[in-house]
C-alpha cells in the first residue's frame, strides 16, 4: 500500500480523530498550516484507525538501543545524537532526519529523553477540573514562547501538545520590558508525555521552512506508535531489575 497516497486521502479525518488532535482545553487558536485540507469526500475514504494501521504497516520501525524506545517512521531515518545537534553532551536523545538540504534539516523528528521534570506534567491533569487544566496550560505557555498549547493523551497517559510561536516578544535593552518583536525562521511542534514505564519523553517536529499538514500528520502518526521498553536503559546498557 502506498501510505503517502493513503495519508493524503484521509489526512483531515485522521488528524481530527487521533488522540493528539483531541484537546481537553485550549490556550490559543491553532496556527494555520498548509496545504489545504482534503475534501470531505477524500476524508471519507478511510477511518482514522485504518489510516494509522496503514501507516504502521508501511513505515519503518526505528528502535533505539541506547534509550529503550521504538517509533514507526515514514521512511528509514538518518540518526544523529541529540548532543551533536545541540552541542551539549548532557542532552540525551536522537535526531531522526528524513529530509535535509546540506546541513539544514528540512524534515525530521527529535526524540528527547528526560525531556521534562517529574512535576512539570501532573499524571492526572487530563482528569482534573477545567479550571485546573486552564491554569496549567497558562503556566506551561509562560514557560516558553508557544503560540498554541493543548492537553492530550499518548497511550492513555497525560501529555502536552504545543506549537512554538512564530513571533516572539523580546527585551532588547535589558530594562525588563518587552519592546520588540522577533520573527522566528520556523516553528516546531512538540509533544511531551510519559512512556509506559515511566520515561519522560519529548517528540518534536522540524518541518522547514513552514509547518505543513502532511508533515504534521506523519508526525502525529509517529507519536501514536511510540513505545517505551519495559527496561531501564542507561548509555545503551540495561540497568533495571527486570532485564527483558
Amino acid at each position: 500500500m502506498d501510505w503517502k497516497k493513503t495519508m493524503k486521502m484521509t489526512l483531515a479525518a485522521a488528524t481530527a480523530a487521533v488522540a493528539l488532535a483531541m484537546p481537553t482545553a485550549f490556550a490559543a487558536e491553532e496556527p494555520t498550516i498548509t496545504p489545504e485540507a482534503p475534501s470531505a469526500e477524500e476524508q471519507a475514504q478511510m477511518t482514522p484507525e485504518e489510516a494509522l494501521q496503514a501507516y504502521t504497516d508501511s513505515g519503518y520501525k526505528y528502535t533505539s538501543q541506547r534509550y529503550g524506545y521504538s517509533i514507526v517512521c515514514p521512511t528509514k531515518p538518518t540518526v544523529v545524537p541529540l548532543s551533536v545537534l545541540f552541542g551539549d553532551s548532557s542532552e540525551k536523545g536522537d535526531v531522526l532526519i528524513f529530509k535535509s538540504n546540506g546541513y539544514d534539516i528540512a524534515y525530521g523528528w527529535i526524540v528527547m529523553v528526560d525531556a521534562f521534570d517529574e512535576a512539570t506534567i501532573p499524571t492526572d491533569i487530563i482528569r482534573q477540573p477545567e479550571d485546573a487544566q486552564r491554569a496549567f496550560i497558562e503556566k506551561f505557555m509562560a514557560s516558553s514562547p508557544y503560540e498554541f498549547v493543548r492537553l492530550t493523551e499518548v497511550d492513555g497517559r497525560s501529555g502536552v501538545y504545543a506549537v512554538t510561536a512564530k513571533e516572539i516578544e523580546v527585551d532588547t535593552n535589558g530594562d525588563g520590558k518587552m519592546d520588540e518583536v522577533m520573527t522566528a525562521e520556523s516553528q516546531m511542534v512538540r509533544t511531551f508525555f510519559r512512556g509506559a514505564y515511566g520515561g519522560r519523553f519529548g517528540v518534536m517536529l522540524m518541518d522547514n521552512p513552514k509547518l505543513t499538514q502532511d508533515g504534521i500528520a506523519l508526525y502525529q502518526f509517529g507519536v501514536l506508535t511510540f513505545q517505551e521498553w519495559p527496561t531501564k536503559m542507561q548509555d545503551g546498557k540495561n540497568v533495571g531489575k527486570d532485564k527483558k
